[in-house]
């Protein structure tokens, strides 16, 4: 049986962008539908293969994604800024950092530096005039600012980044979730629409949001995933501008799954666009499940309230941590290197249904002590 699914996603994650024009321009006209051939064919999916892949996501004993202590205890003072994009689980992130900031003493400040090219390397040239400490970027690209990116390097000035695809390229640490951790979310988002519609459907759409670069990638490991799992199943992608997400506006969605009533279930790059749906489907009379990842708790709540079938949530409070760690170990010259995504994913990620998404309705919680085993790690217990 052939594959039927077409590769082409929001962004190009494939290439190596070098301007923040051409960055853009790599998700232009991504916003309407893509569809591929796809048999629609019986059997459908693997099932028995996808139930063993989110075996390692599902299990109930999780871990730090590095448990080595600093190298030197952190020095007094430290001056942190956090790169607010904008979106609203940008909010959620920067209210996780907070506990930080008596537990380590450091001054955290959070900086709002917009979505465009143009809003970033305005404020990225304020950040580093104000000359901090070091820098947490959830994210960023930094082909929207490279020039502020070059000023940082010679100022010697640390920046720990998250969902940041090019920081090899721009010299910046390598982020724990690069390339690789998001084709691989991607390829855990695949098992679990499989394991959702029982390995009976074959008509798939996946929604990457055109200005994040990071959710191409997860959508490169979806299509990839869903070709071993399913290869006769059809995938479309539909680009999601970020105003939407910003907004979360579902608006596009309702509209591309009446479009296409062969659609048997969606699955959205990242839940803030997805936390207003249940509502909208319901008035325009769509009964089309599906999932998303990177839950906010109006989306977990939605789950639990049986509005939503199901989400891919990541414990946020640990993601950031671990991103502030890689910070501190920057800061102390502690050597690191992060383990390979198929360890990592797990570590943070869980897909919550109706049955269990009531135990975490302020967050996915995978390690319930990690403050206490961070204050150990970074001698400030």
């Amino acid at each position: 049986m052939s594959t039927h699914i077409t590769r082409r996603l929001g962004l190009g994650a494939a290439a190596v962008v070098g301007t923040a024009a051409l960055l853009l321009a790599g998700c232009s006209g991504s916003g309407g539908a893509t569809p591929s051939g796809g048999s629609g064919g019986s059997p459908a999916a693997d099932l028995d293969a996808a139930t063993e892949f989110l075996a390692p996501y599902q299990a109930e004993q999780k871990s730090l994604v590095l448990d080595e202590p600093l190298a030197s205890p952190l020095p007094k003072g430290l001056n942190i800024a956090f790169l607010d994009v904008g979106t609203p689980v940008a909010g959620v992130m920067w209210d996780l950092l907070q506990p930080l900031i008596p537990l380590t003493g450091i001054t955290l400040t959070r900086e709002n530096i917009g979505s465009t090219p143009e809003e970033q390397d305005a404020a990225m040239a304020t950040v580093v005039q104000k000359g901090y400490d070091g820098i947490i970027n959830v994210t960023a690209e930094p082909g929207f600012y490279p020039n502020q990116v070059t000023k940082l390097l010679e100022a010697g000035i640390p920046m720990a980044s998250a969902s940041v695809m090019h920081t090899e390229e721009y010299k910046l640490p390598i982020a724990f979730n690069g390339p690789d951790f998001m084709r691989e979310a991607g390829r855990a988002q695949a098992a679990a629409a499989v394991v959702r519609t029982e390995g009976k459907a074959t008509h798939f759409v996946y929604y990457p949001v055109n200005e994040f670069e990071f959710t191409g990638f997860q959508a490169e490991g979806f299509v990839d995933e869903m070709a071993e799992l399913c290869p006769g199943c059809e995938v479309r992608q539909v680009g999601i501008p970020i105003q939407d997400v910003i907004n979360q506006d579902p608006t596009r969605i309702v509209n591309d799954l009446q479009a296409n009533p062969q659609t048997e279930y969606f699955v959205a790059a990242a839940d803030e666009m997805t936390s207003g749906l249940p509502q909208k489907l319901d008035v325009a009379g769509i009964t089309v499940k599906g999932s998303g990842t990177w839950s906010i708790p109006p989306d977990i709540q939605n789950v639990a309230d049986g509005k939503a079938d199901s989400t891919f949530a990541e414990d946020f409070a640990l993601f950031m941590w671990t991103v502030t760690d890689q910070l501190f170990r920057e800061i102390t010259d502690t050597p690191y290197e992060w383990p390979d995504p198929s360890v990592s994913a797990p570590a943070l990620m869980r897909l919550l249904t109706q049955e269990d998404a009531g135990d975490y309705l302020g967050g996915y919680v995978a390690v319930p002590d990690y403050q206490e085993q961070y204050a150990k790690l970074w001698g400030v217990s």
